[in-house]
């Protein structure tokens, strides 16, 4: 039985935030195969004022690096016409790794919007998910937040075990303090940006993206 991660997001632009918390949790779980999903049309935030094509050659530039027999990309939203809705993702990776184990990892902030989520009390089914931390939302909040018929799912990673299914894993990391939407500001005023791994960042700048006048 295969361990399978997907990790998912508009990655607008994808930096090292995004990369340190693929590697720490990699290294926690071991999964057998790590899924980045951008997103296509996300449904709690506005469309990206970059083309998915743009997205995805980021990503595959911001993991160059990274072991690709673990690594990847998968289109399976961008070639969607609908919603990036994660309820019909995990229905399609249950398909192609039927009899396998999901992992749908998110950090803390997103998670505590858990009951605006498309069919959110149906997720559980279909994927344990790994919440990890992330600045200035902490774990207590979150829970705090959170709808109370969750918190039984809910287990640290150090007491979480393999074929544990239906669970909320609590997964703690080095945080980056940065986010993409602090990136793209910065990279409106022509500022560089360390926070961004340097292919991304010539890219970016070839490319003329999250300019202001774009």
């Amino acid at each position: 039985m295969k361990k399978i991660a997907l990790f998912g997001g508009t990655f607008n632009p994808v930096h090292k935030g995004h990369i340190n918390l693929a590697v720490e949790v990699q290294s926690l779980f071991n999964f057998d195969r790590f899924y980045f999903i951008p997103s296509k049309i996300p449904p709690h935030k506005k469309l990206p004022n970059t083309t998915p094509e743009e997205r995805i050659q980021m990503l595959k530039l911001a993991i160059e690096d990274l072991d690709r027999s673990i690594f990847d990309i998968s289109d399976i939203e961008i070639c969607s016409s609908k919603k990036s809705y994660t309820y019909n993702t995990l229905v399609k990776f249950n398909k192609i790794y039927k009899n396998n184990e999901l992992f749908f990892i998110v950090g803390t902030d997103i998670f505590a919007t858990i009951k605006t989520w498309n069919r959110w009390e149906e997720l559980f089914d279909l994927a344990n998910f790994v919440v990890v931390n992330r600045p200035n939302y902490s774990m207590d909040k979150m829970l705090q937040t959170i709808p109370v018929k969750l918190l039984s799912l809910v287990i640290r990673f150090e007491d979480f075990v393999f074929g544990m299914e239906k669970k909320i894993i609590l997964t703690h990391i080095k945080e980056v303090p940065i986010s993409s939407t602090d990136i793209r500001e910065l990279l409106s005023n022509d500022e560089y940006i360390d926070f961004l791994p340097q292919k991304v960042y010539e890219y970016i700048r070839n490319n003329n993206l999250y300019r202001e006048a774009r």
